[in-house]
């Protein structure tokens, strides 16, 4: 029988039209801004290259098809991650060894531009077939990922989830990547940041036990041919295999003082949204974008604006959301002779790219962190003189 649990949930509202001002007098406000550069797509001739991880193969072939619809000649070539290309998506938050190995392979010559390109909530999934929404504390987590727990009979899987019977299961096969993942960087900050006695380690983005595999999709392979199998994945990627989903709990005080204490499920793509905004956006000394890992559910002061989002919650109802989600980037090749990778990154943050992706099944990023990308992008906003303004404060 299912676990009862409590949780807050989104209400979707329609999609509108922003109204364009005319004759307005500077300065604008940044989201007036921010509608202005929407009219403005400058569109290219020809193919552009991107590089894409395979747990996100087809995302940026979304993106290109709405492009497309809108600059027919501007055409977009997904290719695997490996592979050169003057614009690459990774899943994580790149450091600088990613951009500099980014640079040499493609992009010699050329200053890099990284910027956020969007979220996307990571959780434990299994292939246990009936026990769909287990909760797994961050102590339960910890014990899987580290080898401590083996058994879907441990004493704390047992008292988490009295409603489940987890009697006669094999025993937990935990597998994983062998190379650094978006997905477990995420995880791995949840559990340092929620129980770091029971998660030492800090952020890893490679597990050290485990069976491990080259790919997500040998991965996947191998856990749908395993019962008691468990990995950390995107939740997206999770549904898309049919495999069972772990519930993951919510514990602090709001932005409004109110203390929270539940169990946030997997299947409320409203609460992505809102946990979305529990990152910290920092900018380099050559103006580049970085999102972190975005655990806690609690959103950062000036990063998540509830109206823009386009949702709203149930009066009195805490403002939190998933608490574990990882951010994707982009990382462009600058050459003014080769506009292409530029022109494609300008129309992925734009809100029609944002909304290619989620209807991709993926979590478009906050608005507030969304108009900040467009400086780094050269995003250029000419009403009476006055470009595109950052939304929110950056740390440098």
């Amino acid at each position: 029988m299912p676990r009862k649990v409590t949780t807050i949930r989104g209400i979707v509202l329609a999609a509108f039209a922003t109204a364009l001002v005319a004759g307005c007098t500077p300065p604008m406000p940044p989201d007036v801004l921010a509608a202005r550069a929407e009219a403005q797509v400058a569109c290219g001739t020809g193919e552009v290259r991107v590089s894409v991880p395979s747990g996100f193969s087809g995302s940026m072939d979304s993106v290109g098809a709405a492009l497309t619809s809108v600059c027919p000649d501007e055409t977009v070539l997904e290719v695997p991650a490996e592979e050169s290309a003057p614009l690459a998506l990774v899943d994580k938050t790149p450091s600088q060894a990613d951009i500099d190995a980014f640079k040499a392979t493609s992009c010699p010559n050329d200053p890099v531009i990284v910027v956020p390109a969007f979220a996307y909530p990571v959780t434990l999934a299994y292939n246990v077939v009936g026990l769909e929404g287990l909760l797994m504390t961050p102590q339960i987590v910890s014990g899987i990922l580290s080898g401590a727990i083996t058994s879907w009979e441990d004493p704390l899987l047992l008292e988490a989830n009295p409603d489940f019977d987890l009697t006669l299961l094999p025993e937990i096969a935990l597998m994983s990547i062998d190379s650094p993942q978006g997905d477990v960087e995420a995880m791995t900050t949840w559990l340092n940041q929620q129980d770091a006695a029971s998660w030492p380690q800090g952020k890893v983005g490679v597990l050290e036990v485990g069976q491990k595999f080259p790919s997500q999709a040998d991965l996947l392979a191998e856990m749908l041919a395993v019962e008691g199998s468990i990995a950390v994945l995107p939740i997206s990627v999770a549904y898309n295999n049919i495999l069972a989903t772990a519930n993951l709990p919510v514990k602090g005080t709001d932005a409004n003082g109110q203390e929270v204490d539940t169990v946030i499920t997997t299947d409320d793509v409203q609460l992505y949204k809102i946990g979305s905004g529990a990152t910290t956006v920092t900018k380099d000394a050559s103006g580049n974008l970085f999102a972190s890992p975005a655990t806690g559910g609690f959103p950062v002061d000036g990063n998540f604006d509830i109206a823009s989002s386009k949702i709203m919650m149930a009066e009195g109802a805490p403002l939190v959301g998933w608490p574990v989600l990882g951010y994707a980037h982009l990382l462009i090749c600058d050459n003014p002779a080769e506009p292409l990778p530029l022109l494609f990154a300008q129309y992925l943050v734009r809100l029609a790219g944002q909304g290619s992706l989620e209807s991709f099944g993926l979590t478009p990023m906050p608005e507030p962190i969304r108009i900040q990308t467009f400086g780094p992008l050269k995003v250029v906003v000419n009403v009476d003189g006055v470009d595109a303004a950052s939304a929110s404060p950056v740390a440098s």
